[in-house]
């Protein structure tokens, strides 16, 4: 009788997307919990805008970093554990432990300067785990998948940070809440989700701990490099191929024309629009139920059409929705027509998202996939970045609010364009060369 394979991410296509997924909540949820119920918790304990604003950066900056793990996780690894699971594995613990920590700590919420190094701490294990989720997805699930979970990673990436503000956040703010109640909940949460990548090989013949049988069973250009030279030989292979350097420029290009939108709109609409910044925020929050929803959709939308086309049509749709809105200026008054504005952008903006994934996935060259796959990401994170700067500049070169729409639409279309000649993805996803030194 033959010895039954036992079950992996590799062999299980439910089991590694539902772990995937599982990820992205375990990501989500500080993060929620930091920028809505601990946020709130300490302005109703009286500390100042700058002291808060200052604690709650502290979580941008590991992630504006964060493509320097890429070059790690690539170089080093235990392999006879898995190319990306002993990372996911120590992440995930090191989290548990800060939050651990935290709670021991007796009226951490006087102590602000604390808790802003310990929220730099523990977003510095998150970012890492992010890298090697995405890594893991781009070593394991096949090309004809990876819409679809890319759609459910993202999306379980926004129900994480609404449960982390919302359930776990309750524990804070309600009557008789406490901090160490709402830490040590949010560190059973991440415990729990830690025993899907520890209790689940990668592939059939690794160990599952360090002390048990098992080996690598990585092959060619699966393995780690050997050499931090031979890494970034790599890399500069990767990125030597066209359509890589022009994914890059999508990266830089496409997040800055909603980053300066969303800017804009608050500051019109609470300061000159009439809205309630209480409402208004209560409207923006129900928007990520939009923008999980154009997640998930996007997903399969992906994989029928392909991460370009995808991305065509749902940035298209995007630029389209602007211009059309800078038109409507003379009904900005009717609340229903913000509304629903608000949300189709939001739907649309997680299709747009989640095709740019799909695209940068199906690129990223396996033997470089953390250090390729997170450079996009970071690029990202940039373009958020120069939108957020320059958003007082447009406001004030452009005469009004509907032609900052206006503007924002015809330069998103022109990224389109962008998208059109410059972006033409491989059939089958670049390999390397075989090494230099004749390794595989």
């Amino acid at each position: 009788m033959s010895k039954r394979t036992p079950i992996t991410f590799l062999n299980n296509s439910r089991l590694r997307l539902l772990t995937m997924c599982a990820l992205y909540v375990s990501q989500g949820l500080p993060q929620g919990f930091i920028n809505v119920a601990l946020k709130n918790h300490l302005y109703a304990q009286g500390h100042s805008l700058a002291a808060v604003g200052g604690m709650v950066s502290m979580i941008s900056l590991p992630w504006a970093l964060k493509f320097l793990w890429g070059p790690v996780i690539d170089r080093f690894g235990f392999a006879a554990m898995g190319k990306r699971r002993p990372w996911l594995i120590l992440s995930q613990a090191l989290t548990v432990l800060v939050l651990l920590g935290l709670a021991l700590i007796p009226e951490l919420d006087t102590s602000l300067q604390l808790l802003g190094w310990a929220i730099l701490g523990m977003n510095i294990f998150i970012a890492l785990q992010d890298v090697g989720t995405d890594s893991l997805a781009v070593d394991i699930i096949p090309q004809k998948d990876r819409g679809k979970a890319n759609g459910f990673m993202y999306g379980c990436s926004y129900l994480g940070s609404f449960l982390g503000a919302s359930l776990i956040g309750e524990l804070l703010l309600r009557d008789g809440g406490s901090m160490q109640a709402a830490l040590l909940a949010l560190a059973a949460c991440v415990f729990a989700i830690m025993l899907l990548p520890l209790l689940i090989r990668e592939r059939p013949g690794e160990k599952l701990l360090p002390w048990t049988a098992g080996s690598s069973q990585l092959k060619g250009e699966e393995k780690h490099a050997r050499s931090a030279g031979e890494l970034f030989r790599n890399i500069f292979t990767a990125f030597q191929h066209r359509v890589a350097i022009a994914a890059a420029g999508l990266a830089v290009l496409a997040a800055i024309t909603e980053a300066i939108l969303n800017n804009v709109a608050a500051n019109y609409f609470i300061n000159e629009g009439g809205w309630d910044k209480k409402v208004y925020s209560q409207l923006e929050s129900l928007g990520y139920w939009f923008s999980l929803g154009g997640c998930f959709i996007a997903g399969f939308f992906a994989d029928k059409l392909g991460g370009k086309r995808a991305i065509l049509i749902a940035g298209s749709l995007l630029a389209c929705t602007w211009i059309i809105f800078s038109r409507l200026h003379a009904y900005w008054d009717a609340k229903w027509l913000i509304a629903t504005n608000m949300y189709v952008l939001a739907v649309l903006s997680g299709l747009f998202r989640v095709s740019m994934f799909t695209l940068f996935m199906n690129i990223a060259n396996r033997r470089v996939a953390a250090s390729q796959f997170t450079a996009y990401m970071s690029l990202l994170n940039l373009s958020s970045f120069i939108g957020n700067r320059s958003a007082g500049w447009v406001r004030d070169t452009l005469p009004s609010v509907p032609a900052v729409y206006l503007a924002a639409g015809i330069f998103h279309l022109g990224v389109m364009a962008f998208v059109i000649l410059a972006i033409k993805p491989p059939r089958n996803p670049a390999e390397l060369p075989p090494s230099p030194t004749g390794g595989s």
